[in-house]
């Protein structure tokens, strides 16, 4: 095993070690509202951003219909934030299991093996986004080197860091979920949520 793969393997144990943790106070009810306020901050950082893309969308037409211009960086920016938007989003998703489900076999299933279903589905999941969340790193890390810049003296990499932050964030609240056996919501649970 080389030392790449060494340090992999030791932060893919720390990710399973700080999923436990956090599934132990959640069994437990302790710090709740530490978990509540960065659930908080994290949805308003995403407001934050969505209220930015919007305004810098409509900043830009405005711009091009009225005054035949623009702003020469609101474009790569702009897809930058969508990027973020869905990397962040699925991440959100996944840690109240709100996120995009393939629910075919779990109808069919009787009840008794569902819970077996459950943690395969999580920990495959955990185990793919981590995955992915490395292939990620080493994106990152080769855009550094190559030195491309997104617009400005912005560089790429710096705006790319959300591919594996967002992907370790899933592969961890995934084992949070599968430690704690939350159940993934239906769609018929989140119907019932958007006509509340």
């Amino acid at each position: 095993m080389n030392e790449g793969n060494t340090i992999y393997y030791l932060f893919g144990v720390a990710l399973i070690a700080l999923a436990g943790g956090r599934a132990i106070l959640i069994r437990r009810n302790m710090l709740n509202g530490l978990f509540n306020a960065l659930g908080w901050l994290e949805v308003i950082f995403l407001g934050l951003l969505l209220g930015t893309l919007i305004a810098l969308g409509g900043l830009q037409i405005v711009l091009r219909n009225f005054f035949h211009g623009g702003v020469l960086w609101a474009d790569p920016l702009m897809r930058h934030i969508v990027l973020w938007l869905g990397c962040l989003g699925a991440a959100l998703a996944t840690s109240s299991a709100r996120h995009i489900n393939i629910d075919i076999f779990s109808r069919m299933l009787p009840d008794g093996v569902k819970p077996l279903q459950r943690s395969l589905v999580y920990g495959a999941t955990a185990l793919a986004t981590f995955m992915l969340g490395i292939a990620a790193l080493r994106l990152v890390v080769d855009e550094r080197l190559y030195g491309d810049l997104a617009f400005g003296s912005v560089p790429v990499w710096t705006l790319q860091l959300v591919l594996p932050v967002a992907f370790f964030m899933i592969s961890y609240r995934s084992v949070v979920n599968l430690f704690i056996g939350l159940e993934p919501e239906t769609l018929e649970e989140g119907l019932e949520m958007t006509e509340l």
